[in-house]
């Protein structure tokens, strides 16, 4: 069989799913970045054989997407036969776009003021309130003449 059994667009969802760079995948899998890039955009100069490579999809898959009771795993990466021979319908290719970071909380927030009017108020009712019952002086016994 000529055609290749990993589906390099499966291994790039699963990926892109996760939120994980090149990097993280290969530390994860014990495999090379190049051989993680190899196994998204296809090809096979990264791998001894085609067994290794179907090895190593087997694992990025199983490491990302988990293991379901047989052992195989949840997701997917591999091609069906029908695929390979024409008959099955491809999946068009994913644009993975980076998601801009979430703003940081900034000290004149509503939630701010509101913390800071509580720490006031309880600052108050220590220092008024709550020091001069503390710490009274008792007054001196009355004196017998």
């Amino acid at each position: 069989m000529t055609a290749d059994l990993i589906d390099p667009q499966a291994i790039l969802r699963l990926r892109a799913m996760c939120k994980l760079d090149h990097a993280r995948v290969a530390h994860l899998c014990g495999l090379t970045e190049a051989q993680v890039r190899e196994l998204e955009d296809g090809g096979s100069s990264q791998f001894a054989s085609r067994d290794i490579k179907v090895q190593a999809a087997l694992k990025v898959a199983t490491t990302l997407s988990g293991t379901q009771a047989n052992g195989m795993p949840v997701v997917n990466v591999f091609r069906s036969r029908a695929a390979g021979d024409g008959l099955g319908v491809q999946l068009p290719p994913i644009h993975v776009e980076e998601t801009p970071p979430p703003k940081p909380k900034f000290p004149d927030s509503p939630e701010f003021f509101k913390l800071l009017l509580i720490f006031v108020v309880v600052v108050f009712l220590l220092v008024a309130v709550a020091m001069p019952l503390l710490y009274t002086l008792p007054s001196p016994p009355p004196k017998l003449s």
